[in-house]
């Protein structure tokens, strides 16, 4: 991306107040088990141990049964993933995924659980680098090197605070191993998936080296339930009573972006959205090729999260 002119950076990474952040997993992308683990024992009352992390390390090390940067590494995710508040108080989102009573999906076998802990992620414009390469990254193809080089020249221009070109190198290589697949010797095995997300299928190695492609285009395992909560979290955050099809497509943080959809694909949702005896949005093809997006109820969290996992026969 040619950033000669750093005046025309907009959206949320070009809020003068804007603090980028580039650390805080440690190196390390989210396991399988990660997240349930500490679900599981914020929900056993155990809030004040991963809060006061420093104080109680060598036991919350000794309790998940891994070393010091892993526990740092969780704590991070769980905050990224929306699994606790800021806080770490688990939410209703952690609770309704991971909740040792009740749970949709303990240990991340569907697809909807997978899209839904992507879209807390990179919808999220504190997470400098996913933020970036979702909503901002105007090619799909992802040099490592030019990655790095881009962030730390907008971190540079906008006067960012606290950044170096390590830290910013070590998250670029944090999101790669996050969503891909590694082919050892051509084969895959239980070792390529580094984190569940690599799943989805979002980035795949190029025949270059350090060299990745985004998949942009109808994503198969991206389900209409999946596509309205995030619709529906992107309205949340918006102050108009409607949305063009343009916006939602292009917009930084809209589904179009962060589920790297292409405009049949997206229109294809909006359509569907009319075919729900239930529906919350409206879809309005106007005159002169007008496209357009109304809500017409508001829905709670749960029920949405519900529809996701709903199968539809």
């Amino acid at each position: 991306m040619n950033f000669t002119n750093y005046t025309m950076l907009r959206g949320p990474l070009g809020k003068a107040k804007y603090k980028p952040k580039f650390s805080g997993h440690d190196t390390f992308p989210f396991r399988y088990a990660w997240l349930t683990k500490i679900a599981h024992y914020l929900e056993e009352g155990d809030v004040k141990k991963i809060k006061e992390f420093e104080r109680y390390k060598l036991q919350t090390m000794s309790e998940f049964g891994v070393g010091l940067n892993m526990v740092k590494s969780m704590r991070h995710w769980s905050l990224a993933t929306k699994v606790c508040d800021k806080n770490f108080g688990l939410t209703d989102f952690g609770k309704f995924i991971f909740s040792k009573k009740k749970a949709a999906d303990p240990y991340l076998e569907k697809n909807e659980t997978l899209w839904l802990l992507h879209w807390m992620i990179a919808s999220d414009s504190s997470l400098t680098t996913w933020f970036y390469l979702f909503n901002y990254h105007p090619s799909i193809i992802v040099n490592r090197e030019q990655v790095a080089n881009e962030l730390l020249q907008i971190g540079k221009f906008s006067k960012w605070k606290g950044i170096s070109p390590n830290t910013i190198k070590r998250d670029v290589d944090c999101f790669i191993r996050t969503y891909l697949v590694s082919h050892k010797k051509g084969e895959i095995t239980e070792d390529s998936i580094e984190c569940p997300l690599a799943e989805l299928g979002l980035l795949q190695q190029t025949y270059t080296k350090n060299e990745f492609e985004l998949h942009k285009g109808p994503k198969s395992s991206l389900s209409q339930g999946i596509f309205e909560f995030a619709l529906n979290d992107y309205w949340s955050k918006q102050n108009n009573q409607i949305i063009t099809f343009e916006k939602l497509m292009y917009d930084y943080g809209s589904p179009g972006k962060v589920f790297q959809l292409d405009e049949k694909s997206l229109e294809e949702y909006l359509d569907n959205m009319g075919q729900s005896a239930n529906k919350i949005f409206q879809f309005d093809k106007g005159a002169g090729g007008l496209r357009q997006i109304s809500k017409i109820k508001d829905v709670k969290q749960s029920q949405l999260l519900s529809n996701c996992y709903r199968r539809v026969a």
